[in-house]
């Protein structure tokens, strides 16, 4: 089992991604709809038009939310994300909750605070990809608070396997994409083992 995701920039507030993922058994879920919403429109409509099954957020900023409403003219499909969420979700997800995407393939949501308090990252069942929002970029992390940034980076994102590619919420790093494994090795804020490397690396955001 395997999931199709298309990457799609919006430009939006900063260089922005939105995320459309769609399981083998035809079920699609769009994470941070925002931007220009006509370019998620044509991925969703260029992938089929699978079941829209679940509208995603990783955090409640308004460049990630923006998009939300317009999307579900031809997404409709339950807003979702932390229970801490500002924006007004249809079901909020615990940690470690599963969103059923057919055939046994599910989507993960991890709880994951530290840019913000409503942070959630959400990994494919097939260990593919993990959408980390503004939590962990390509090369970087986001602007947070650093013991939770770095409880998140150690505890959360770290142990899970190598495979999954990292799809952030902006084009920052040196490529729109990157596997975990890589980044692992590359990326000094996940690299860092201990919380005084992780508070120097920051001087460097």
């Amino acid at each position: 089992m395997a999931f199709r995701v298309f990457q799609i920039g919006v430009g939006g507030f900063d260089s922005n991604f939105s995320y459309l993922a769609v399981s083998e058994a035809g079920r699609a879920a769009l994470v941070d709809p925002c931007g220009d919403v006509g370019k998620i429109e044509d991925a969703f409509r260029g992938a089929g038009k699978p079941e829209p099954t679940a509208i995603l957020l990783t955090h409640g900023h308004h460049d990630h939310v923006s998009g939300v409403e317009r999307a579900r003219r031809f997404f409709d499909a339950p807003v979702m994300g932390h229970p801490r969420c500002s924006f007004n979700l249809d079901a909020a997800l615990e940690d470690k909750e599963r969103i059923a995407m057919g055939g046994g393939e599910f989507i993960e949501c991890l709880h994951a605070p530290g840019h913000t308090p409503d942070g959630a990252l959400y990994r494919l069942s097939d260990d593919t990809g993990i959408f980390t929002g503004d939590t962990l970029f390509v090369d970087w992390c986001g602007y947070c608070r650093a013991k939770e940034m770095f409880d998140t980076m150690r505890n959360v994102i770290f142990p899970l396997p190598d495979s999954n590619i990292v799809y952030s919420g902006h084009d920052y790093g040196r490529s729109p994409t990157s596997p975990l494994g890589v980044e692992k090795k590359r990326n000094p804020y996940l690299a860092a083992a201990d919380f005084e490397t992780f508070k120097k690396a920051l001087l460097n955001l």
